[in-house]
């Protein structure tokens, strides 16, 4: 029989790569956004070039509230 805790020790390592992959999805889309805006912006899109800054400063916000909920529990990196 297995006590909480080892469950939980266990759990973990699969919890914190959910994490990272869940910020490195992110970041990719972040960047993708950005390069969707910048093409808006070029062909003259003014309102398409707004909604995609929107969905660009969302996952920034999104992206900042993840790695400060990791570096207060103490799972993620300063430098992040």
């Amino acid at each position: 029989m297995t006590c909480k805790h080892d469950a939980e020790t266990v759990r973990e390592p699969f919890m914190r790569q959910a994490r990272t992959r869940n910020t490195d999805t992110l970041e990719f889309v972040h960047s993708m956004l950005g390069q969707l805006r910048r093409m808006a912006e070029d062909e003259q899109h003014e309102v398409l070039a707004y909604m995609i800054e929107m969905a660009c400063i969302e996952a920034d916000d999104t992206l900042r509230d993840i790695r400060g909920s990791l570096v207060r529990s103490g799972q993620g990196d300063s430098a992040a």
